[in-house]
């Protein structure tokens, strides 16, 4: 029987499960038992490292599992935390230490998580861009996913406009809604596969959640209906999902809201901070 011991604890503001992109917002501190305290001289010149970890909180394990872009697969071929030994690896940056205790950004450790070991990070003999295309070529709105998780609507708002051709405000008020409504998805582990993405509009916001949902012509889960309605529904066979209603009066609000002298792409951005419930009401369908 292997037994292993924790050489110290994750201490953060995440007690409960949440997305990996949300926990890896936060600022974790790894304190280090004292009796190892010695075995962490030098680590400063060590920009990333790999952090060793147990999953405290899972007890379930399951040999398949259904990834969050919806595919099953294999748990050796996913990070979920339903493993045979409930073990979790992730490389995060060292922000600073003190002592006996490493402050780091990207763990996606709950508080308390036993620490079992850390490493020096070595990917000397990787290119580290092929790693990430075969993982593309895998998944290819893997990075997608991610953004919606992490809330990070700037970067789909780029990558949505290489599609559209400009950033504009309509652009980012589809991204916005859009990524409410896909990470309402993901949380419920729901298979993007099985809905289709009918937009009774037609202007500039039907780029941005045509991006962000992944539902085109092409994949025949697009539907259109009446454009004047302006409002998209997500919805699965059996009619559930969300629909997703823009506002007739936020055009006053962006208004107000978004100085004159900015330029298109400006307001785009500045779209984004704004409050999405002034923008749009999304309604869960039964």
């Amino acid at each position: 029987m292997i037994v292993l011991e924790p050489i110290g604890f994750v201490h953060n503001a995440c007690t409960t499960s949440q997305t990996p992109e949300v926990i890896k917002q936060e600022v974790s501190e790894i304190e280090i038992l004292p009796e190892y305290a010695e075995g962490l001289q030098d680590i400063e010149q060590a920009e990333y490292i790999d952090l060793v970890f147990t999953f405290h909180h899972e007890k379930r394990t399951e040999l398949t599992t259904r990834i969050r872009t919806g595919e099953t697969k294999g748990i050796f071929a996913s990070r979920s935390p339903r493993r045979p030994n409930h073990i979790g690896i992730t490389t995060v940056k060292l922000v600073q230490r003190e002592g006996n205790k490493l402050y780091v950004k990207g763990a996606d450790a709950l508080d308390g998580s036993p620490v079992i070991d850390i490493k020096y990070c070595d990917t000397s003999v990787f290119d580290q861009q092929s790693i990430h295309q075969t993982i593309q070529a895998d998944s290819p709105r893997i990075d997608i996913v991610r953004n919606i998780l992490a809330n990070n609507t700037e970067e789909l708002l780029l990558k949505a406009a290489q599609l559209h051709g400009h950033i504009c405000p309509g652009l980012a008020l589809g991204v916005l809604g859009a990524t409410r409504v896909m990470q309402c998805l993901y949380n419920n582990q729901e298979d993007p596969g099985d809905y289709t993405l009918t937009a009774e509009m037609q202007n500039c916001p039907v780029d941005g959640v045509l991006f962000v949902t992944g539902c085109t012509p092409g994949t025949r889960r697009y539907l259109q209906g009446p454009p004047e309605n302006m409002c998209f529904y997500l919805k699965n066979k059996a009619g559930k999902g969300w629909k997703v209603s823009f506002k007739p009066n936020n055009r006053e609000y962006m208004s107000e809201h978004l100085p004159a002298n900015l330029s298109p792409i400006e307001k785009g951005f500045a779209t984004l901070q704004l409050s999405p419930d002034e923008l749009f009401t999304i309604e869960e369908l039964d």
